[in-house]
């Protein structure tokens, strides 16, 4: 076993539905802090989104409590947006002028 390559598997919940996203492993010198925001593909919302990175089952909790309380809702709805705008700069073929830039 290598000395210091320990990961642990951090656990993202989709800020639009609440429900759990795909469980990513974190290496040791790589670790988030609990509630740090990732952009990930929600397989129940079809879309990609931001999730709350959460680590222990008293972070869960928490999460569900300010989720159910309505805390996401403008940050799910600027992720919404955002990816609204993307997709349009993407099909009209402003994407290549924006990367260009």
């Amino acid at each position: 076993m290598r000395r210091g390559r320990y990961s642990e598997v951090h656990r993202f919940f989709c800020i639009r539905c609440g429900n759990e996203g795909i469980p990513i492993p974190r290496r040791g010198g790589r670790l988030k802090a609990t509630g740090h925001m990732k952009k990930l593909y929600c397989p129940y919302c079809k879309m990609e989104i931001n999730h709350v990175e959460l680590r222990t089952e008293a972070d869960v909790m928490k999460f569900k409590e300010d989720f159910e309380s309505g805390k996401y809702i403008e940050e799910a709805l600027k992720s919404e947006e955002e990816n609204r705008r993307n997709a349009s700069m993407w099909l009209s073929g402003q994407w290549e002028i924006y990367l260009r830039s």
